[in-house]
């Protein structure tokens, strides 16, 4: 019998064995009288003493024609001791031929002194002609044939693999009729049916997991949102202003650790709760909504309450969009960088606390303050010789409204002149929503898995190896959620506190470390851009906020080593449930004596959810279809869009004689006129987008001011005075009391808008007081011979935009006149 075995140990055994000999390998050469006539046998051994007979090569193979027979055979020589040279009568064909040692010719025995195995090899001789593919021949262990049993390829539970171990055990031991739990067969194929249950269960997973569709994992939706390059959002943590209060004892200067923690009011406690106490125990349920200082500070006793200084006048306000006022006193500790809440205290119509609104408060962070003159002498009003302090704050904080600081109660309350119905309040310090956990242990990697069993086998082709199971530490924290917080810049106008710039995304407040101190670099993305020695890990998000840590595989970051111990410092508190209104937060956690108020004049504002699962499905799919490119003339408009300080945009394409320009036209959100480095900053933009030959400008949008003169009849019965204001207040570039836009907003103009006369003849006679109202000239500055009061419209070019300002300093911007008649 012939096997064909994967492992050959034959040929080393005969090798140590003292007088036994083999064929080693064979070879068909070109030389001699004809190409393919002559053998060359090596042994395993010395052949210069082995004498064969042409009748003892046993050639085998090929076609009729083609039968190949010894006519000598030639031992070995000095030369090539191990070699025997087989002369034969012709050449084979392209068959496969096999060559045998016999005794004789009427046996199938080899010569003495050959080893059975290794008296027989197979050959080509067209083994060196060129061919399109290896013809060696596919030798196998055939597989055992047997009858495939009758089972339910469909079972995918426990109920129903039992059922179908139960079946083929019928088949197999019809005598076996047990049904009692506690026996041991019945203990074995519960067993076996609850592996095969956990086993389906993850095949179902994996293939639910391997689609954005079907995945029920958040952390497996969110890797393939990454697969388009969508982020998706983790949410972030709420921020707001604490003002904190010294009490009359307390020193002239506090100073607070930055993570100091404010709590919400619980009814009974004071404001300021000492470590350890039965207090702080009673905080311990509202650790959730706890905030925490996001920087040292130094509280001040003369920064408690301020007072403005309205120089001697009554009924004063600071009006909207003020950038500076002045405090009474000399204010020596407030410096550039001081954050202050303005905020009314009493009603200005009654005077009682009760009825201050609340919505009138506002931080500013300060960037000047001065107490002194030129000549360095302290700053005083002349009239009184009172001390002042002058202070200013960057635009960006101006005032949203006006603040009113003295009025007069209305007759109902006596009629009274109020002086502090605004104060400033110093002390502030900016608090974000969380609290950190200390250090907590995840364990040690475990060991990996025991690599697969592997024994050799009859197979006829070489299979890949089954690579060894990777080590799976995906630890766990124990709390959550995860804060997510941006960056704080503490120079930053103090109403970018509430509402951050989204530059870049918030981070993950982690810091993970191993057991010999190191600390490994935390990511907000994914492991891709890591190298393998890069010690990194990232925070993986699951549906109800669990947090679990991935780390490097040693290909995408480094792999944690086997038995490694690694730590977490974390923090907690995330999301829209941060964003607590206005003075809820009345306790803090400290040490310091001294402090008598906590509060948060503002509500705190930031604090986003995490994206849900069904959100991330409906974006992710999406988000990549952002155009980086622009092409056409409405391309070069949209793109111009995408920066805020830009409130309208349009592009042209002109042909200026060698190529293409593209003009881009802007119109400033803030100014009349864009700011040259709006201008420069747009341009940059677009550069980036345009198209390879296009050329680009970007200039300002074309202003067309109206002149609108209006006839106004005013009933009977009101002041043509009042009404006039009224309609005056109507018309207005601003907001409306309400918070509606006037109707000569600028917002409410845009590029190549056709302007109509009926909204104004309407939003004149909406006015109480209005009986009829009447546009009797309507047009354009710049060209009065259009008239769009007969027509009833006025058109605009495609890169005009129609403004009224009704601005004596800029008529060319537009001017409104009204012409009352009637009334009292």
């Amino acid at each position: 019998m012939t096997y064909f075995c994967s492992q050959k140990n034959r040929r080393a055994l005969v090798l140590q064995h003292p007088t036994l000999n083999g064929i080693d390998y064979l070879e068909v050469t070109d030389s001699g009288v004809e190409c393919g006539k002559q053998l060359l046998l090596t042994l395993l051994k010395d052949a210069r003493q082995v004498t064969l007979a042409p009748s003892q090569i046993v050639i085998r193979g090929g076609s009729a024609k083609a039968q190949v027979h010894a006519a000598t055979v030639l031992s070995g020589t000095s030369d090539a001791p191990r070699v025997m040279t087989i002369n034969l009568d012709q050449a084979g064909d392209f068959s496969t031929y096999t060559l045998t040692l016999v005794a004789t010719a009427t046996t199938s025995d080899p010569p003495d002194g050959f080893d059975p195995p290794l008296s027989t090899v197979q050959f080509s001789f067209k083994a060196g002609c060129p061919a399109a593919a290896d013809c060696l021949p596919d030798i196998c262990c055939p597989p055992e044939l047997r009858s495939e049993p009758d089972i339910n390829y469909l079972a995918k539970d426990f109920d129903s693999f039992v059922q179908v171990m139960r079946d083929r055990l019928a088949v197999l031991v019809p005598g076996w009729q047990e049904t009692h739990a506690s026996d041991v067969g019945v203990a074995l194929v519960e067993l076996l049916a609850y592996a095969a249950d956990q086993l389906s269960y993850h095949q179902d997973a994996a293939g639910s997991e391997a689609y954005l569709g079907t995945a029920r994992s958040r952390i497996s939706v969110r890797r393939h949102a990454k697969l388009v390059d969508y982020r998706p959002g983790e949410g972030a943590n709420a921020r707001t202003w604490v003002y904190l209060g010294l009490t009359p004892t307390a020193p002239a200067s506090v100073s607070i650790d930055a993570g100091t923690l404010f709590f919400p009011r619980v009814p009974g406690l004071e404001a300021a709760i000492r470590p350890g106490t039965k207090e702080e125990r009673q905080l311990a349920s509202l650790y959730p909504l706890a905030f925490a200082t996001m920087e040292e500070a130094t509280l001040f006793r003369e920064q408690d309450t301020m007072s403005f200084y309205t120089w001697g006048d009554a009924d004063c306000c600071l009006p909207r969009g003020a950038t500076d006022a002045t405090l009474a006193g000399s204010l020596t500790t407030l410096q550039a960088g001081t954050v202050l809440i303005f905020e009314e205290v009493v009603g200005p119509d009654t005077g009682d606390i009760q009825d201050a609104d609340p919505r009138q408060r506002w931080a500013v962070r300060l960037t000047q303050v001065q107490t002194q003159d030129y000549q360095h002498r302290p700053l005083l009003d002349p009239l009184t010789a009172l001390p002042v302090t002058r202070i200013s704050w960057a635009p960006a904080d101006a005032l949203p409204f006006p603040l009113c600081i003295s009025s007069t109660t209305d007759g109902a309350h006596g009629s009274k002149q109020l002086v502090d119905v605004s104060v400033a309040r110093g002390n502030v310090v900016p608090a974000d929503h969380g609290v950190w956990k200390d250090w907590e242990d995840l364990g040690a990697v475990p060991t990996p898995p025991a690599a697969p069993v592997t024994s050799a086998s009859c197979c006829c082709r070489e299979t890949s190896p089954i690579d060894t199971p990777r080590t799976r530490y995906f630890p766990k924290l124990s709390d959550a959620p995860l804060t997510f917080a941006y960056s704080f810049d503490d120079a930053a106008p103090a109403s970018a506190l509430l509402n951050p710039p989204r530059v870049s995304p918030p981070k993950p407040q982690l810091y993970v470390r191993d057991d010999r101190g190191e600390l490994w670099t935390v990511l907000d993305g994914d492991l891709l851009s890591s190298r393998e020695s890069d010690p990194v890990v990232l925070p993986e998000i699951e549906r109800d906020a669990a947090v679990f840590l991935r780390f490097g595989d040693g290909e995408y970051g480094m792999a944690p080593v086997t038995g490694a111990a690694f730590q977490a410092r974390y923090r907690v508190g995330n999301g829209a449930a941060g964003n607590v209104g206005r003075d809820t937060l009345a306790h803090i956690l400290t040490p310091v004596v001294g402090i008598g108020v906590v509060r948060n004049p503002l509500p705190a504002a930031g604090g986003t959810d995490p994206e849900t699962m069904e959100q991330i499905r409906q974006r992710a799919p999406f988000a990549f279809r952002t155009q980086l490119r622009a092409v056409t003339e409405e391309d070069y408009g949209t793109m111009a869009l995408s920066d805020p300080a830009v409130r309208a945009a349009r592009g042209t394409l002109r042909w200026t004689g060698s190529w293409h320009t593209a003009f881009v036209s802007i119109d400033a959100a803030t100014e009349d006129v864009p700011d040259p480095q709006l201008v420069v900053s747009t341009k940059d933009r677009l550069d980036l987008l345009r198209m390879a030959g296009v050329d680009l400008e970007v200039e300002g949008a074309i202003i067309v001011g109206l002149r609108i003169e209006m006839n106004v009849c005013v009933d009977l019965e009101h002041f043509r005075t009042e009404v006039r204001d009224a309609i005056l207040r109507t018309f207005t570039t601003g907001d409306l009391c309400d918070g509606t836009r006037g109707i000569l907003n600028p917002e409410n103009f845009t590029f190549g808008q056709t302007i109509y006369t009926s909204p104004l003849v309407a939003a004149a006679q909406a006015v109480h007081g209005v009986s009829s109202a009447l546009i009797t000239v309507f047009q354009r500055m710049d060209d009065p011979s259009l008239d769009g009061a007969a027509q009833g419209f006025l058109t605009m070019g495609r890169l005009e935009i129609a403004r009224c300002d009704n601005d004596p300093n800029r008529l060319d911007h537009g001017i409104l006149t009204l012409h009352m008649d009637g009334g009292k």
